[in-house]
């Protein structure tokens, strides 16, 4: 009974789904009209400038420059108009009272300056339509693809820690300590790729690794719940990894690097030198308005403890139809397999670097595919239509030495955003979103399958030249084979006041929803001497969330951000003990909880590009309601800053957490603070870029916030990167 339910409402759902998409045609006007086209500039040598945004305000209508800065936005109706221009490295700039006439082209350049600091262009993912990331009603931290690839990282999330708002336990991505440290099963971020979600079938956990690096342009970072508009796994924020558009000339880039590992001599457990390394080959080109990204790479590490190397292999496909046109259409191909030894926590305190002799051995196995396009059939100056559909495959094979595990999952989903501009001060944004998840598993104790349907509807108002308001509206349903089903909604309130152009003012309120995952609910295993037994009735997590902020720069030197803010949480589920069975553990949803703090940043850039400093810090009052003790695995205070010399050719990265107040698994272990300084340095030698880092430069010694598993030792890593 409860499955022919689903697959009505399954029915019922992918039916309203094609009413939408056969009525959208319709709305596309055949407007012939007037187009805008010029060329965009740096004010400071009057150059070109490539991969600039050239949008019309407050509409779904924008474009990329070319490599010689040109755009073209054709198909307007007669009018006046206002053009925001922002690109990386540049300060952004405005252009009003453009007048189009119709069957007229209105030629103009605009010019940008250049600017000391990072300034983040236009930003997707807060409200699913290009905004200024300053005048959101909700925070949201970026980081570039140059900045990341300067950061010598080897995935996405390494560098993830040094965004606003952001720390990483464990290697696990917590956005303003709504996630703490969930061992692998469950995601309180929602990762999307271009708007694709990213999470695992079984666990729902986030993968980086599986992550492109070479090809990101930007990553975005919406901070608290945005379930409004993203339903399910957005409790704690959104983090969305933006490629890059395929380049206009042929090009190819190689990255290579090497890494030895300089291990205490007290700690040493091998004779043997460990190390680390990889390579990766990428090549871009278009041909006959085709773009097409080539990448294909392989790396692995010995690992700095025991049973701590890896080896992977990486390939990926992306091809644009149409890269400068008004639609676009973007498929993608992606392939990850890794093995990995598993370290699950030390042999002693005196020996963190080892592991139990029994527990020597373990390893895993992930094989990962993932097929995803987005098609724009409809893009017009008050009306766009996007449709993301998307198929992953995702097999994992454990072996323990108390017993081995499988699973495979395969996920289809896809959605459609239909967007409205009635006019230059209103803007609507709807959608559907439908996800089928199949599972087999060796340790479930059935092989589920899991729907997800989603409907979502956002308003944004321009009350005046002053103040914007959005309000927006998701329902959502979970059902699972044999389980309880949910249905949630989630409001979303916002409003943004500018009293000044350079400060901006916010203020938002939300409600945040994460489902429980396969593994969390099904779960019927025996592992490290834990039984787990699965729950049936287990719901999703729930929460309430509201900030107040503000973002000011002065000049081009400074730039200031902050927000104070407060999440409920309900029914967070944890893993919890069975009453009267020894060493026998459950997922329930027994948590109340609290967190509340505040979210500081600060950029200043000095002497043009010969200095710069960005710092970020983080505040966390936690309390489990229950109890009235804090949360497991959130730090009160976190900073993270970055001192930068000749664009950073010389940097020093310094990152602090103070004494995580609790754990759950050894509550008596000491505890300290982390403190850890890394180097680096850059040189470019034509189309040539050496980088070189050393990481822990201190030789720190620390508990990565897991219980009994140390900090990374003194990392000495080379990295070249020619192109051609």
């Amino acid at each position: 009974m409860a499955r022919s339910m689903l697959i009505r409402k399954c029915v019922r759902f992918t039916m309203a789904a094609a009413c939408l998409l056969t009525a959208a045609p319709g709305l596309q006007a055949q407007v012939t009209g007037g187009a805008i086209e010029g060329i965009v500039r740096s004010a400071e040598d009057s150059l070109p400038v490539s991969q600039a945004t050239v949008r019309i305000e407050r509409t779904p209508l924008g474009v990329l420059t070319d490599e010689g800065g040109s755009f073209r936005l054709a198909r307007l109706a007669p009018g006046t108009y206002s053009l925001q221009v922002t690109a990386p490295g540049f300060a952004a700039a405005s252009r009003a009272g453009v007048v189009v006439g119709d069957g007229e082209t209105t030629l103009l350049d605009v010019y940008v300056s250049p600017s000391v600091i990072s300034v983040p262009g236009l930003v997707v993912t807060a409200s699913r339509s290009r905004e200024n990331p300053d005048e959101s009603p909700v925070s949201v931290s970026v980081l570039d693809g140059q900045e990341i690839q300067q950061r010598n990282v080897n995935n996405v999330g390494e560098a993830l820690p040094f965004a606003q708002g952001v720390v990483a336990n464990a290697g696990q991505l917590d956005i303003r300590g709504a996630s703490g440290l969930s061992r692998g099963v469950g995601s309180r971020v929602l990762v999307l790729m271009d708007g694709h979600r990213m999470l695992k079938g079984v666990g729902s956990e986030a993968d980086f690794e599986a992550l492109p690096l070479m090809d990101v342009e930007r990553v975005e970072v919406v901070k608290g719940p945005h379930s409004s508009l993203y339903g399910t796994g957005a409790l704690g924020g959104v983090v969305n990894v933006i490629t890059a558009v395929p380049s206009e000339t042929p090009e190819t880039v190689v990255r290579g690097y090497f890494g030895a590992y300089d291990t205490p001599s007290r700690f040493r457990f091998t004779d043997e030198a460990l190390s680390t390394a990889g390579i990766g080959i990428q090549h871009s080109r278009r041909i006959r308005g085709v773009g097409t990204t080539l990448f294909l790479g392989a790396d692995g590490s010995d690992g700095f403890r025991e049973n701590g190397g890896y080896s992977r292999w990486q390939g990926r496909v992306k091809t644009v139809f149409g890269p400068d046109s008004e639609r676009p259409l973007d498929a993608f191909v992606d392939w990850t397999q890794r093995d990995a030894d598993q370290f699950y926590t030390w042999l002693s305190k005196d020996q963190p670097l080892e592991v139990d002799p029994v527990e020597f051995g373990d390893w895993l196995r992930e094989t990962d595919v993932t097929v995803g396009a987005t098609l724009r059939p409809v893009m017009t100056q008050s009306t766009s239509l996007q449709i993301r559909p998307i198929f992953d495959y995702n097999a994992v094979q454990n072996h323990f030495h108390d017993g081995d595990d499988s699973h495979h999952s395969s996920r289809l989903a896809a959605d459609a955003q239909l967007d409205l501009a009635p006019s230059l001060r209103h803007a609507v944004t709807t959608g559907v979103e439908a996800s089928w998840t199949d599972v087999t598993s060796t340790i479930l104790v059935v092989d589920p399958s899991i729907i997800d349907l989603g409907g979502y509807a956002q308003d944004e108002i321009q009350l005046s030249d002053r103040w914007r308001a959005v309000a927006g509206l998701r329902l959502d349903y979970h059902g699972a084979t044999s389980a309880e089903s949910d249905l949630v909604a989630s409001p979303r309130l916002g409003v943004v006041y500018l009293p000044s152009n350079p400060v901006s003012l916010r203020a938002s309120v939300s409600r945040g929803y994460r489902a429980p995952s396969a593994a969390e609910q099904y779960t019927a295993t025996t592992q490290f001497g834990f039984k787990v037994v699965p729950n049936l009735d287990l719901t999703g997590e729930r929460s309430w969330s509201a900030e107040v902020g503000t973002t000011a720069r002065v000049g081009r030197w400074l730039r200031l951000d902050g927000a104070l803010f407060y999440s409920d949480f309900d029914d967070l589920i944890e893993p919890s003990p069975v009453p009267s069975q020894l060493f026998t553990f459950q997922f329930q949803n027994v948590s109340r909880a609290r967190v509340a703090g505040l979210d500081v940043g600060a950029e200043v850039g000095l002497y043009r590009d010969k200095l710069a400093f960005k710092a970020n810090y983080l505040f966390l009052d936690s309390e489990d309601k229950s109890t009235g003790n804090p949360l497991p695995y959130r730090s009160p205070h976190n900073l993270t800053l970055t001192v930068s010399a000749f664009r950073d050719l010389i940097a020093v990265d310094y990152l602090f957490r103070s004494e995580v107040e609790a754990v759950l698994a050894y509550p008596l272990d000491p505890r300290g603070s982390i403190s850890v300084v890394d180097l680096r340095l850059a040189y470019r030698i034509g189309n040539w870029v050496v980088m070189g880092k050393v990481a822990n430069l201190l030789q720190s010694e620390y508990v990565d916030i897991q219980e009994r598993n140390p900090g990374a030792s003194r990392l000495f890593r080379l990295t070249v990167m020619p192109s051609f």
